[in-house]
């Protein structure tokens, strides 16, 4: 499968990866606010009607997010799954 191998400031988060029919991402959002900015790293994805979480975490200044594309057999847990929500027509 495809997999996303991930660091941060040079320590490795994980190795993401979901089979076919499903989603990968990683996604970096920085939301000005009144306060500050609010800065943010996810890894995550849609597999199975889940929202499969591998990281989410606060970012800050200097920080460095290295992603490599891979080929793999296995992927870490994902820290977390949520049920996605499905709308009604």
């Amino acid at each position: 499968m495809r997999g996303l191998e991930v660091y941060l400031n040079e320590v490795k988060l994980c190795t993401a990866g979901v089979g076919y029919g499903a989603a990968l991402n990683a996604t970096v959002d920085v939301v000005s606010q009144d306060t500050g900015y609010d800065m943010t790293f996810r890894v995550g994805g849609l597999e199975n009607d889940e929202f499969v979480i591998w990281s989410d975490r606060a970012l800050r200044v200097g920080d460095q997010i290295n992603i490599r594309v891979v080929e793999t057999q296995s992927v870490d847990p994902p820290e977390r799954r949520n049920p996605s929500v499905t709308m009604e027509p």
